[in-house]
């Protein structure tokens, strides 16, 4: 059996759920309390997947457009993923998704398989799912997901996906 160590960085706007779908996936717990991240929240996660063990590393990056430059180098380098996450009632955060791509690309100094969380399915949308595919395809995404951190709906389903892309990835 291989161990692996995966960096993934989990970014976005304020307040789309970045840190709530995080909890949803280490800890399978929810609330509804909103409380900002500064800097960075690091949380660890192990998974046992195809005869290996897989401890993933979940950067939890703040969502201050302003600090998008300065958090570049200092979170993202080394990183080994990347979601990417919008609020489906606030169609403006999937806009400022290429700027967040870009910085976390640059920060890592290499091209990162990520995939887009289109959060917050259990509220009214603002968005229709054809936009997702949309924005998804425009961000070069592998997968999105149509998420609920509050339901846990496909919150596991992309975490995993994620582990299974950079398991096959890091034997190739």
């Amino acid at each position: 059996m291989t161990i692996y160590k995966f960096k993934v960085c989990v970014v976005g706007d304020q307040m789309v759920g970045k840190t709530s779908l995080i909890k949803r996936f280490v800890y399978n717990m929810f609330s509804d309390k909103y409380m900002m991240t500064i800097g960075t929240n690091i949380y660890k996660k192990t998974v046992a997947m195809s005869g290996h063990t897989v401890h993933l590393m979940l950067w939890d990056v703040m969502g201050n457009a302003g600090f998008r430059n300065i958090l570049k180098t200092a979170y993202f380098y080394g990183a080994n993923g990347l979601f990417v996450v919008g609020d489906l009632t606030r169609p403006d955060t999937f806009e400022s998704l290429p700027d967040w791509v870009s910085a976390a690309i640059e920060g890592a100094e290499k091209e990162l398989p990520l995939a887009l969380l289109a959060n917050k399915s259990d509220l009214e949308w603002k968005i229709t799912e054809d936009d997702v595919a949309d924005w998804s395809a425009e961000l070069f995404a592998r997968n999105y997901y149509i998420t609920s951190a509050k339901t846990g709906d496909n919150v596991e389903r992309a975490f995993r996906d994620m582990v299974r892309i950079l398991l096959r990835e890091a034997r190739e």
